[in-house]
């Protein structure tokens, strides 16, 4: 069985870059606590299952992802920043912009999750998967504007309760036990998602 959990489990992360043996600092009564405690709830009753029952279980702790095919409505950065930026509306960063993120391109992740679901050495443990590369929302911001082209001005916002200020994974754990790491550069992989939001027309 595997789960697919989330960098959220960190919470607002006093550990940085976060490993899997981090605990996480999570606000259980905030905004987010619905998102953040449900996986961590998750992880704990497969945990459980696996020490009564001998449940064979894997946990996938995943990281921003992007790529072809995401929604342009789902609210994440990627999908806002291109969606502004494509229809030459301002695009509107939460905060200074200086909260980073890791973005790991959607063909990594799902080999990242197919090793970690197959491979014998890692039934019982959870493991990070992201790209470790880690950059600052004004960047991103700023990236997508160039790589689309738009004359879209940069605008800025209220920063969203709890929102995390910082993200990035330690994926040491995971190249170790499935020998896997990211391989598409983010220049790359923005470059095949624009190309699919501009087929959305």
């Amino acid at each position: 069985m595997l789960f697919a959990s989330t960098s959220e489990v960190y919470g607002e992360p006093l550990e940085h870059p976060q490993k899997e043996s981090y605990w996480g600092n999570v606000h259980i009564r905030g905004v987010r606590a619905c998102y953040d405690v449900s996986k961590r709830f998750g992880e704990m009753v497969q945990t459980v299952w696996r020490r009564q029952n001998g449940l064979d279980i894997r946990t996938v702790r995943i990281f921003n992802t992007y790529g072809p095919r995401m929604d342009p409505k789902d609210g994440r950065i990627i999908p806002n920043f291109m969606t502004q930026a494509l229809k030459g509306e301002p695009i509107t960063v939460y905060g200074d912009g200086s909260q980073t993120r890791s973005y790991c391109y959607v063909d990594d992740l799902v080999e990242g999750i197919e090793l970690v679901m197959e491979s014998e050495k890692t039934a019982g443990e959870a493991y990070n998967l992201g790209n470790p590369d880690e950059y600052t929302v004004l960047a991103m911001a700023k990236l997508i504007k160039k790589a689309t082209g738009s004359d879209s001005q940069i605008t800025y916002g209220d920063l969203p309760e709890d929102d995390p200020t910082r993200r990035r994974p330690v994926i040491d754990k995971v190249r170790e036990a499935t020998g896997w790491e990211p391989k598409v550069g983010l220049e790359e992989g923005l470059a095949n998602t624009i190309e699919y939001f501009k087929s959305l027309g």
